[in-house]
């Protein structure tokens, strides 16, 4: 292959890649977003109807340690969803009262989350690890001062599994586009080429009298000698001090 030839395809080939390798990680992050948003949110109306049982309760004056309607609910809502792990909820200190798992009753949430849990935000999200993430929210009492939180822990299998199918999908769509992108523009780069050395070679054999010159450029031609031979005029009479 000529030198032009292949500089061409490689300038096609790196430009369609580079191209296609920012959509397609733009894609993926984008992906990855969204899916991960949805299942965030699912999660947080487990929390949300847990938080809203117990909020009822502490509005009728129950204590926050003696609110009966939470297990069963907890319990229920930990059978409904095959990915949740566990339900906590803990009081405003991170130890637990009520949990889906009764052995972690009276014992405390780990104090790396108490950082995140506690926050000031309507929603703690994080992920301590990277198969398990974790969904928080406030309990608050009838004068809006927090009295707990709900802490709902669920596996990341699906996400793990839904981005690899995606990751797959968007690799191979990539591949394709860029074999076709990259072929189609160094088709037009070849056009191109072809167009611009049939110029210069129409302009070399004009100056060389092999071909005729085209009638706009032997205007401009004409055009130019004209201007050229009055201003040598202009310049001999000025030269004779007898301008004209």
């Amino acid at each position: 292959m000529p030198s032009l030839p292949r500089r061409l395809f490689w300038l096609a080939f790196w430009v369609v890649g580079f191209a296609v390798g920012m959509t397609g990680l733009l894609l993926y992050f984008k992906y990855q977003s969204v899916f991960t948003g949805l299942q965030r949110d699912r999660i947080l109306l487990v929390a949300r109807e847990i938080d809203e049982i117990a909020e009822r309760d502490l509005s009728l004056g129950q204590d926050f340690w003696s609110i009966d309607t939470l297990p069963e609910v907890i319990e229920r809502r930990r059978t409904a969803e095959s990915f949740l792990q566990a339900i906590d909820v803990a009081g405003p200190d991170g130890r637990i009262a009520y949990a889906s798992d009764m052995s972690r009753m009276g014992s405390s949430l780990p104090p790396e989350w108490m950082p995140l849990v506690t926050t000031a935000a309507p929603l703690a999200a994080f992920s301590p690890s990277r198969d398990e993430a974790v969904v928080s929210s406030p309990i608050r009492n009838s004068f809006g001062q927090v009295a707990g939180y709900t802490v709902v822990r669920y596996g990341r299998a699906l996400e793990h599994e839904a981005m690899a199918r995606f990751t797959r999908e968007i690799v191979f769509a990539c591949g394709v586009s860029w074999a076709g992108f990259t072929a189609l523009l160094f088709a037009l780069l070849m056009a191109m080429r072809r167009q611009i050395e049939a110029v210069f070679r129409q302009a070399a054999d004009a100056v060389d009298g092999k071909a005729a010159v085209p009638e706009s450029l032997a205007q401009e031609i004409g055009r130019a000698e004209g201007q050229f031979a009055q201003a040598e005029r202009f310049l001999a009479a000025a030269a004779d001090g007898s301008p004209r």
